[in-house]
């Protein structure tokens, strides 16, 4: 990544917003495996906003329960409460993903290295 796009990133001013999960950030996820390849999506995150600073920012967002075919699995009971134990009393959307991302990626200015959880307080 650092000799193919970094160049080009670095010229742009541009920025990067990787997808991790809350299971990379020690929360419950749905298998050790993926809990510890998101680990490492936040790990890369954090060492790319270093490798690529000043002139590129790097961040993450974290998902808890999205509402996407991921969940078909998921009876209505596992959904309902879901709901329930977040603060903000839904399951995130891919909306509510996009949202972050923009405002990672074409905002936040001073923002570089950061993993942003984006659950409505499920973790919490």
């Amino acid at each position: 990544m650092r000799q193919g796009a970094a160049p080009a990133l670095k010229k742009a001013g541009g920025a990067i917003v990787n997808t991790a999960s809350i299971a990379g950030l020690g929360r419950a996820g749905s298998s050790l495996a993926y809990g510890a390849t998101k680990a490492g999506v936040v790990s890369l995150t954090q060492n790319l906003a270093r490798a690529l600073a000043p002139d590129v920012r790097v961040n993450a967002i974290a998902p808890g329960a999205v509402d996407s075919s991921w969940m078909v699995e998921w009876s209505n009971e596992e959904r309902q409460q879901s709901i329930e134990r977040a603060l903000l009393k839904r399951r995130c959307q891919p909306e509510d993903l996009a949202e972050v991302i923009l405002f990672l990626g074409f905002g936040a200015a001073m923002v570089t290295g950061q993993t942003v959880t984006v659950d409505g307080g499920l973790t919490l």
